[in-house]
């Protein structure tokens, strides 16, 4: 969903988060009474930003002053607001309790209980519940009914008259509403419950969607049971906006989930667990025996705590506030192992910013390569396996290695990438330089299919990338073995990963696209390696005889204007853009629809470079394994991205966009084959992985529409 829908959805009302959460989560001590490092990592979601602060917000804007609407309901919102906040107070002191009683003999290492007031847990409890009402949909539901008209605008009805009159009221007898019960005592009778009429008016709606609101959300679990999970094996909780989580897998928002949990610290949730049964009249909290009661205090496991914050990522929130790194990249993972259904959100680049932040911070060395930019070194903590690289590229090895990830905390098995040191030979310096340039531009790109950096290796005069191991091998490796694969959910995916580099500042332009230099990793995912190349051989081509050599291999998915620029030879490099990325992708589709490289009838390079000049487009093959309803859309988009005129070409987001609409059309099924058996990085492997190229002159994108 685009992010303008999803903020638009969210309502201008934003939600309450106490001050005393914020207290809890910027403590300089831990519960434990350990020192700790006061800050809290704020990540927006729909923007892609990760920050932190090490001060509670300030803010100004009162709970409830969306209700304001003059002076006659200006003395009902002052009560409510004053019975919430002196509720507010209450529930920190009562919090601050529990969290002195859990953590009095230290950290909890199994299930235990203590003795709290019981009257201070119910008011604790009807602050919570009614703090997840303030912050829900149905809130904003509330309101928005008071604004609406009041019947039609026709002669012989009295609504649109009475209408201000009507909302008036309504909004009074909302705020007395709230204020009671904020207000409300244990010791006293529960207000009877009672037929809620609908009025036949828009008005009347709103005290209709309130009262019923208010029974499900707040009355019916003002007796919840209150218990308190602490977190173990150096887990952390996720906040939200809202401050809650519901144990429901739900993605939308269940006014009826009775079981709710709220994050008061980065190591402790406390747990409402509610009775679905509101006319069944047991009470969880007995207020008439001892003025004590027994606070369970449950010890919360890694999948715990990963399952409690999976709960959270799956409501898909504006932000996510957290304490730890290391734990968030982990529950990531996990959601992502357990999710099921395509609806599940992605968090990769989140989880891929959370591990760079986590590097940075514990590992010993770092390497200042320009300005601010702050890359990881490894150079101690690669260890290569064997005595040669896997594979081979025009200037770079590529070796198979462990790392021991500081995050995950096993050894895991990376590949690095080492520069061939003959090509270092006479232009170190100047190449070491530029080499930092697109070190940090890979350092900086956050997409789930695009291969990711976790640092660098030094040596004396080379320098070397870490980045994940794909142990399926190539997609094209990949398709042979899981041959009832989704091939267009695939062609999607590398489809977005392009346009994220294409939408990148400055612009990343692969240069060298083709099933081979697309990986697929544990997850079925297709990524993207060896982006862009032209920079680096622009710049060093004075130093380095680069020759035609360097695109051997690669000929078959070259766009016409690079042939011709090879073929001329008049020392001008061939002109890598956008443009011919778009039509090597083509070819990428080509392949994975066919399983044959473009070109198949063509046994040489030599005969693909005249068939190209000549103006003869790839072959579609013999098969196509993509079933869809309407197939020759799908050729047409191909022959579009071909086009001899490279601004004629669609850009990548066209192409995502329409290649999305295909997967309604799409009569194939999706199936999980066994993972492939191992093989190494494929063979054809450029020496850089990162290359920018700036274009500053490209044509505005198409208008026409796409077939």
């Amino acid at each position: 969903m685009p992010n303008r829908a999803i903020k638009a959805m969210t309502g201008g009302i934003p939600h309450h988060i106490p001050h005393f959460i914020w207290k809890f989560w910027l403590s300089q001590t831990g519960p434990t009474g350990l020192p700790r490092d006061p800050r809290v990592h704020i990540y927006d979601v729909y923007d892609n930003e990760l920050s932190e602060t090490r001060e509670p917000p300030v803010t100004s804007r009162l709970v409830f002053q969306d209700f304001a609407s003059g002076p006659s309901t200006e003395a009902l919102v002052k009560a409510a607001e004053q019975a919430f906040y002196a509720l507010e107070r209450e529930a920190e002191s009562t919090l601050a309790g529990v969290v002195t009683c859990t953590y009095s003999s230290g950290n909890p290492s199994k299930t235990t209980s203590f003795s709290f007031d019981k009257h201070r847990i119910t008011k604790l409890c009807r602050y919570l519940v009614f703090l997840r009402f303030r912050n829900s949909a149905k809130y904003r539901e509330v309101l928005d009914s008071l604004a609406k008209p009041v019947g039609d605008d026709a002669p012989g009805l009295i609504g649109p008259a009475y209408g201000p009159a009507i909302a008036e009221h309504s909004r009074r007898s909302i705020l007395r509403g709230i204020t009671a019960f904020l207000e409300h005592s244990a010791d006293d009778a529960r207000p009877p419950r009672r037929r809620i009429p609908k009025w036949p008016h828009a008005a009347g709606d709103s005290l209709y969607v309130f009262r019923t609101a208010m029974e499900t959300y707040c009355w019916r679990l003002c007796d919840a049971e209150v218990c308190v999970g602490v977190a173990a094996e150096q887990q952390e909780f996720i906040l939200t906006d809202s401050c809650f989580g519901t144990l429901d897998e739900g993605f939308e928002e269940d006014p009826d989930c009775c079981d709710l949990f709220f994050p008061i610290h980065p190591t402790l949730a406390l747990y409402i667990l509610g009775n679905i049964d509101p006319d069944s009249g047991s009470s969880a909290v007995n207020l008439t025996a001892s003025p004590f009661m027994k606070m369970d205090v449950g010890i919360e496991s890694a999948s715990d705590v990963h399952l409690r914050n999976s709960m959270i990522l799956q409501t898909y929130p504006h932000h996510l506030y957290f304490s730890a790194l290391r734990s968030v990249a982990l529950s990531v993972s996990s959601y992502d192992e357990f999710r099921w259904i395509q609806e599940h959100q992605d968090y990769s680049r989140l989880k891929q910013r959370c591990r760079q932040k986590f590097l940075q911070e514990t590992v010993t060395k770092t390497l200042v390569v320009k300005g601010s930019v702050i890359l990881t070194d490894l150079t101690d903590e690669i260890a290569p396996i064997g005595s040669s690289a896997v594979s081979h590229g025009a200037f770079s090895d590529v070796w198979k290695a462990e790392w021991r990830d500081p995050v995950e905390k096993r050894t895991r098995i990376v590949a690095l990438k080492v520069l061939r040191q003959i090509m270092v030979k006479n232009v170190q310096e100047k190449l070491m330089k530029r080499l930092q340039v697109e070190v940090i531009a890979w350092h900086r790109l956050c997409h789930r299919n695009v291969s990711q950096l976790f640092g660098i290796v030094q040596f004396q005069n080379s320098i070397g990338m870490v980045s994940p191991w794909c142990e399926h091998g190539t997609i094209c490796h990949y398709l042979k073995v899981n041959t009832n694969a989704n091939r267009l959910n695939i062609i999607i995916q590398i489809a977005s990963g392009v346009a994220y580099l294409h939408s990148a500042t400055p612009v990343v332009v692969h240069g060298d696209l083709k099933g081979g230099n697309i990986l697929v990793d544990d997850h079925g995912c297709p990524i993207i390696t060896d982006f862009g190349l032209s920079k680096v051989i622009e710049e060093m081509s004075d130093s380095i005889n680069i020759g035609s050599s360097f695109f051997a291999g690669s000929t078959r998915w070259m766009a016409p204007e690079l042939i011709l620029a090879l073929v001329e030879d008049d020392g001008q490099l061939p002109p890598i853009t956008t443009f011919s990325d778009v039509y090597a992708f083509a070819s990428v589709c080509l392949e994975i629809a066919t399983g044959q490289i473009p070109y198949p009838h063509r046994t040489n390079d030599h005969a693909v470079t005249v068939d190209i000049l000549r103006g003869i487009k790839p072959s579609r093959g013999a098969h196509c394994h993509i079933q869809l309803k309407d197939e020759d859309a799908f050729w047409r988009l191909l022959d579009r991205c071909w086009n001899q005129a490279c601004y004629l070409r669609p850009t990548m987001p066209e192409l995502v966009l329409f290649l999305e609409t295909l997967t309604e059309t799409q009569t194939d099924t999706t199936f999980t084959a066994p993972p492939p058996p191992p093989l190494s990085l494929s063979c054809d492997v450029p020496a850089l992985d990162v290359r920018l190229f700036d274009i500053s002159t490209r044509p505005s994108p198409r208008k026409d529409p796409l077939p």
